[in-house]
């Protein structure tokens, strides 16, 4: 089934306001899709090179963008006044994760039934949902769906009560997953190097001031 739904001024709208081409299409979010690079997403965003953060650059390039639509130039987008931010995941120039941070208080009242009866609507009965929800770092699985390469998430804090939406590409993540625990390793062996390169760098620093300052007194002192 092929349609679009333009949605009204309803929960589902308030919670995921989204044209969406089919029930089972959980790789894309409004005008985004797993896999897209970097250039792609910040066309839409308008984000600038100050947006963009690399978070390790071996053994894989991983970096993130952080939106928040309420803050674009120009005529403010109705259907996205839902979101207070989005957080987009690269490895390589690939996109293989959306964050998406809902606004307090377009959310304010609804409970965990309701945004699932939400996204349900949206996206068929969730792969998995809990009525007692394991809570992970302070975000409860409340749902989650998954087709092909792709997987959505629906979690809430529980110090916020705030909710949030994560669309993963099931084949990238553990790929990330994988170079930044790599990374990580590489950063700890190299730190001893690093900190001396420094502490060294700073030691000429120092030394080739204090060496001008002498020239300069040098040449204009009398005695």
């Amino acid at each position: 089934m092929s349609v679009i739904r333009c949605l009204g001024i309803s929960i589902p709208c308030l919670v995921f306001a989204v044209c969406v081409t089919s029930a089972a299409e959980l790789s894309r979010y409004r005008e985004f899709d797993l896999g897209s690079s970097v250039a792609a997403v910040t066309a839409v965003t308008q984000s600038t090179e100050r947006d963009l953060k690399t978070i390790h650059n071996r053994p894989a390039l991983l970096q993130e963008v952080v939106w928040q639509p309420r803050y674009m130039l120009g005529a403010p987008v109705a259907d996205r006044n839902s979101i207070n931010e989005m957080v987009f995941s690269f490895i390589d120039d690939q996109l293989f994760r959306m964050t998406v941070s809902y606004e307090r208080s377009r959310t304010t009242g609804l409970t965990n039934a309701d945004m699932i009866a939400a996204l349900t609507e949206l996206y068929g009965v969730p792969a998995e949902s809990r009525a007692r929800a394991d809570v992970v770092d302070g975000l409860a699985l409340l749902a989650e769906w998954q087709h092909g390469d792709a997987s959505v998430a629906l979690r809430r804090s529980q110090y916020s009560e705030s909710f949030s939406l994560v669309i993963t590409s099931l084949s990238l993540e553990p790929v990330a997953r994988k170079a930044r625990a790599t990374a990580l390793v590489l950063d700890a062996r190299e730190a001893p190097a690093r900190e001396a390169a420094l502490a060294k760098r700073r030691a000429d620093d120092q030394r080739q001031a204090e060496e001008q300052i002498r020239t300069a007194n040098k040449n204009v002192f009398r005695p």
